[in-house]
């Protein structure tokens, strides 16, 4: 068991034109995230921020497998944004998406911070990459007070790069690995942070995004499906009666 919910993610990172924020917020937080959980597969959505950095947001996605954030009502919304998203989305500036499939995991909880690192390698090392992140790098942060969770995921290229009416108001940018580090104190992040940038990668001829910084949350929100699911689970005997 891991704290992730499902094999897969969507996740962006965007900034906001100043005189927009405000609007971003009433858009992201009441529109867009619960339209996006009502898609079949989707579980939950999270958003966090890093202020002052670049990019600002990052917002994560979480689904039960690669099907679900490719699927034909997922790419049924993403060709018709709403009024409200394509007003939104032109104020959006360095825009990166990926949607991924889960590599490997560790820990059961989420955290209030998370370290997000974008990385790139020759498909020739990426074996030796997923090793040293998975068996070396996990290992060390799961040990570090204050770490509760990590994350390796792959972009899938094809439904990344997928051409969409939203994909078409920006420049895709696309990162094939992403390594996010789930903490509940900021500093066991950037402790992390500065273990992985020890010279092990570069010696892997690991590239490692100059952008990687640490996020703290900004709201969580579950889908209704998987709640519903969830609940029903948790009131039922082994026999599926309630009790």
């Amino acid at each position: 068991m891991h704290a992730l919910l499902g094999g897969a993610a969507v996740l962006i990172w965007n900034d906001v034109a100043p005189e927009a924020r405000d609007q971003f917020y009433r858009w992201h937080d009441n529109e867009h995230i619960p339209e996006r959980l009502e898609l079949p597969g989707f579980r939950r959505g999270r958003r966090f921020l890093s202020a002052g950095h670049s990019p600002e947001w990052l917002t994560m996605y979480e689904a039960d497998d690669l099907s679900a954030v490719t699927s034909r009502e997922y790419l049924a919304r993403l060709n018709a944004p709403t009024p409200a998203t394509l007003a939104t989305i032109r104020h959006f500036r360095n825009t990166s998406r990926a949607v991924c499939r889960l590599v490997h995991a560790v820990g059961s909880s989420t955290g209030g911070h998370v370290l997000a690192m974008r990385l790139a390698v020759d498909s020739a090392r990426s074996e030796p990459m997923r090793r040293h992140l998975c068996e070396d790098v996990f290992a060390y942060a799961m040990r570090t007070t204050g770490v509760v969770a990590c994350h390796l995921f792959a972009s899938d290229e094809a439904a990344s790069y997928v051409d969409t009416a939203e994909s078409k108001t920006r420049a895709l940018d696309v990162p094939s690995w992403v390594l996010l580090c789930e903490c509940t104190k900021r500093d066991a992040a950037a402790q992390v942070w500065e273990r992985i940038g020890n010279g092990d990668l570069a010696r892997l001829n690991v590239r490692v995004r100059d952008d990687a910084a640490v996020y703290a949350l900004e709201t969580c929100r579950l889908s209704a499906a998987f709640n519903s699911q969830r609940h029903g689970k948790d009131h039922s005997g082994p026999s599926g009666a309630a009790h």
